[in-house]
C-alpha cells in the first residue's frame, strides 16, 4: 500500500515539475528568467523549458506599442499665464531587461518625465505662441523624451498635446478679440461691396463715378432711402417733401464737401471726394 502511495507521489511530482518547467511566450511578448535570484536569460515568443525550483519567470510583459494618458497638468507660460494641458504619449519597451532591472515603474517614470519636460517647454513660450506652435511643441517633447529614456530600454514613439485650456477670463478676452476681428472683416467686406456696386451702377448709367452728376445721384438716392425708412416706422408721421427744397439741399451739399462726405459715411458709401476734379468740374 505504501509503495503505491509513494509511486503516486513520484508521478505527481514529475508531472508537476514537467508542467512548471514548460513555458509558452506569446507573440509580441517576452519574459525574464532568474536563476537563484539573479537574471539568467530572456524568453522570446515560443516554447521554453526552465529548470524547476532553481529557475523562475520574474517578469512577463508585452513589447507592443502602448498609450500613456498624462493627467491634466498646470503649466505657466513665459508671460505668466497659467494653462491646463492634456497630453498623451505612445511608447513601447525595446529592452525588457533594462526596463525591469534598471528603473522602477517605467510607466510612472515616463509620466513624471513628460510632466517636468512639458512644464519647462511651456515656460519658454508666451500664451499666444502656444496655440500656433503645438506641432513644434510635440516635436520638441518627443526629441527630449527620446534622449532621456534611451537608457531605460523603452522608446517614446509620439507625443500629442490634446488640449490647451487658458483661464476663463483669458477665454472671454480671446472671444471678445475674435468677435472684434470678425466685425472688422465684415465692415471691410461691406465697404468693398458698396464700392463694387457703385462701379456697376455708374457703368449701367454710363456716368463717370467721379463726376459731379453721379455724386448728386448718390446723395439723392440716399435722401429717398432715408425718407422710405422713416415711412416704415410704426410711429405716426406726416412727411411733406418740397422738390425745390431738395434740389437746394443737394446744391448746398455739393458746395460743402465736408457735409457731403458726412452724408456718404452715414450710408457706408466709399470716400469719392479724393478723386473728384478740383473745382467741381467733371
Amino acid at each position: 500500500m505504501v509503495q503505491y502511495i509513494l509511486a503516486l507521489l513520484i508521478v505527481m511530482s514529475i508531472g508537476f515539475g514537467t508542467n512548471s518547467s514548460i513555458k509558452i511566450v506569446s507573440e509580441g511578448d517576452e519574459a525574464l528568467v532568474a536563476r537563484l535570484g539573479r537574471y539568467r536569460r530572456t524568453l522570446r515568443p515560443g516554447l521554453h523549458f526552465i529548470t524547476p525550483v532553481i529557475e523562475k519567470i520574474v517578469y512577463y510583459d508585452t513589447l507592443r506599442e502602448r498609450l500613456l494618458d498624462i493627467p491634466k497638468q498646470e503649466a505657466i507660460t513665459n508671460d505668466n499665464v497659467p494653462l491646463t494641458i492634456d497630453a498623451v504619449v505612445f511608447w513601447k519597451i525595446t529592452d525588457l531587461r533594462k526596463s525591469y532591472y534598471d528603473i522602477e515603474n517605467v510607466e510612472g517614470a515616463i509620466g513624471n518625465l513628460v510632466t517636468t519636460t512639458l512644464r519647462a517647454e511651456v515656460g519658454l513660450r508666451n500664451m499666444e505662441d502656444m496655440f500656433s506652435q503645438i506641432k513644434d511643441m510635440n516635436k520638441v517633447l518627443l526629441t527630449s523624451l527620446a534622449e532621456k529614456t534611451g537608457d531605460w530600454g523603452v522608446q517614446v514613439m509620439q507625443v500629442d498635446l490634446q488640449s490647451i485650456e487658458p483661464p476663463e477670463k483669458v477665454k472671454q478676452a480671446m472671444e471678445a478679440q475674435r468677435a472684434a476681428e470678425n466685425q472688422k472683416k465684415a465692415r471691410i467686406s461691406e465697404a468693398e461691396g458698396n464700392a463694387a456696386s457703385i462701379q456697376v451702377l455708374a457703368k449701367v448709367l454710363k456716368m463717370d463715378p467721379n463726376s459731379r452728376e453721379f455724386l448728386q445721384f448718390l446723395i439723392a438716392r440716399q435722401y429717398v432711402e432715408a425718407n422710405l425708412d422713416i415711412s416704415k416706422s410704426n410711429n405716426a408721421k406726416v412727411i411733406f417733401m418740397d422738390p425745390s427744397n431738395l434740389t437746394e439741399a443737394l446744391v448746398d451739399l455739393m458746395d460743402n464737401p465736408a457735409a457731403m462726405q458726412e452724408q456718404l459715411k452715414m450710408k457706408g458709401e466709399p470716400n469719392l471726394s479724393k478723386s473728384r476734379p478740383a473745382n467741381g468740374d467733371s
